[in-house]
């Protein structure tokens, strides 16, 4: 457990630079169909990184805390609420920063002026519970929202997307995997060296389908059961069609989309 956990980055190393799992076996759909998933296009030819990170919903977050500087990722569910991993806020969390990009790639920290943690957020043996927390910025981003699918539950054989700021690449990246298991706390799959993966950095990003064409998200990357997030890893994402934490959602950002 815990594998997802913020990575660690020096506080003089940008306000926010950081990607996710890709992947790059045969079996993937192309680049261009991933980064495609959130209206992006590839940032390089062939590549599994997505460009044009201001116009997505997947935010980069610098979270200083008591003990240093470090990255996670989140999801713009309103202009002013991103939706994120407990854990990415510990106690003694400090400050909390998005990464605000401009068409000329430069990037700017906009402040949080609050965070709420789910009140039942656990570790258990298996699992973090409850893993989801709700961030509220000083000011609106102009990136696109993403809503949080309801009308329609998760089941093991779904395909889903990844996306992330989180090794190896920290850069805006998108993945794709097939769920082998789904409760009512958490939906995920076991990693078979094949597909797309999430790793460190990636925590509090989404795990989404597209319904539509617009994707929607189902879950927030939690934990993992390998260091490295290679062969073998248990992949954990808070599912966020479960009672608690919908109704957490909602309690903290009624105004989102839910479809």
């Amino acid at each position: 457990i815990g594998k997802r956990l913020m990575a660690t980055v020096a506080a003089a190393t940008a306000v926010l630079l950081a990607a996710c799992g890709g992947g790059d076996d045969a079996s993937l759909p192309s680049a261009e169909s991933m980064c495609g998933s959130m209206g992006l296009q590839p940032k390089v030819l062939n590549g599994a990184n997505c460009g044009a990170p201001e116009r997505s919903p997947v935010i980069l977050l610098n979270v200083a805390t008591s003990s240093g500087t470090a990255v996670c990722s989140g999801t713009l569910i309103t202009p002013t609420k991103i939706l994120t991993a407990a854990h990415c806020l510990p106690g003694g969390t400090r400050r909390v920063l998005a990464g605000l990009w401009r068409g000329d790639g430069t990037v700017v920290g906009v402040p949080a002026s609050r965070w709420a943690v789910h009140p039942q957020y656990q570790r258990s043996t298996n699992a973090l519970l409850n893993d989801a927390a709700v961030i509220v910025l000083q000011q609106a981003l102009p990136n696109p929202t993403m809503p949080v699918l309801v009308s329609q539950p998760s089941s093991p054989g779904q395909p889903i997307y990844v996306a992330g700021w989180g090794a190896p690449g920290f850069d805006l990246a998108v993945g794709f995997a097939t769920l082998t298991t789904v409760n009512e706390t958490s939906i995920g799959y076991t990693y078979s060296g094949e597909l797309s993966n999430t790793c460190s950095g990636d925590s509090g990003g989404p795990a989404y389908r597209t319904v539509g064409g617009q994707p929607a998200l189902i879950g927030i990357t939690s934990s993992g059961t390998v260091a490295d997030c290679g062969k073998g890893d248990g992949s954990l994402f808070t599912n966020v069609q479960g009672p608690s934490v919908i109704n957490f959602i909602r309690s903290q950002a009624p105004e989102a989309a839910y479809i």
